[in-house]
């Protein structure tokens, strides 16, 4: 998970429109080639080369990143296309290829701050794919990985509030879920008897950035396994 929801990359150089974006997408990635669709969507398709410090490649994965709409406020969808990956939850990818990068909540944080492909392939990929091998090799019991589907979103919630309790944790979303607009200075929803600001205001700033009734959603889960 990325904690400070931002992608800060010393990349030297502006991206300030679509065009830029796709112009050094291509530069930094020549296994990479946009194409614009029948219907006019377009996609960015190939081989992800995956390199050392060196440069020197270490592994090519097939892959395609969806139109995106709304862009720069939305997050790419990414597709596995070739057979280097097994489509099991193990490895965070559905069968139909979907890789999961990220929990939704960060990446709906990152996308509502405006957030460009360029970044977003540079900072999730290596870690993505590095990780990968080193599973498929067996060398990856000792990294930190992240529970699947709604467990994941349990872990999520942990991790952000500093909260093991889902009892809490279901306090605390319907105690968010029940303004309309959260304000510093209120009392915090995790019963603490803090303000707002002085306690949990960054969690519920990266919430902010996903819809609450997709919020409700995952409350209800936690409702059943509690």
């Amino acid at each position: 998970m990325l904690n400070n929801t931002s992608l800060t990359l010393n990349r030297g150089f502006k991206i300030r429109n679509f065009e830029e974006d796709k112009i050094a997408i291509l530069k930094s990635n020549p296994g990479l080639h946009f194409v614009i669709q029948n219907d006019g969507t377009y996609i960015f398709s190939g081989n992800y080369y995956l390199t050392d410090s060196e440069g020197k490649l270490i592994k090519s994965f097939n892959v395609k990143i969806t139109p995106i709409e709304n862009y720069p406020n939305s997050v790419p969808i990414v597709y596995s296309t070739g057979d280097e990956i097994e489509k099991i939850d193990d490895y965070h990818i559905s069968k139909e290829g979907i890789i999961c990068f990220d929990h939704t909540y960060t990446l709906n944080k990152l996308a509502s701050g405006g957030l460009r492909l360029y970044d977003f392939i540079e900072f999730y990929f290596p870690k993505y794919f590095s990780w990968v091998l080193l599973k498929q090799s067996g060398k990856a019991e000792n990294l930190k990985e992240w529970a699947h589907q709604d467990d994941g979103t349990i872990q999520y919630f942990q991790e952000i509030l500093e909260i093991n309790e889902i009892d809490k944790i279901i306090n605390f979303l319907e105690g968010y879920l029940n303004v309309t607009k959260p304000r510093r200075n209120e009392k915090c929803y995790c019963s603490s008897g803090i303000k707002l600001k002085n306690c949990h205001l960054d969690a519920v700033n990266i919430l902010r950035a996903t819809s609450k009734k997709e919020l409700q959603g995952d409350l209800s889960k936690l409702i059943k396994v509690k």
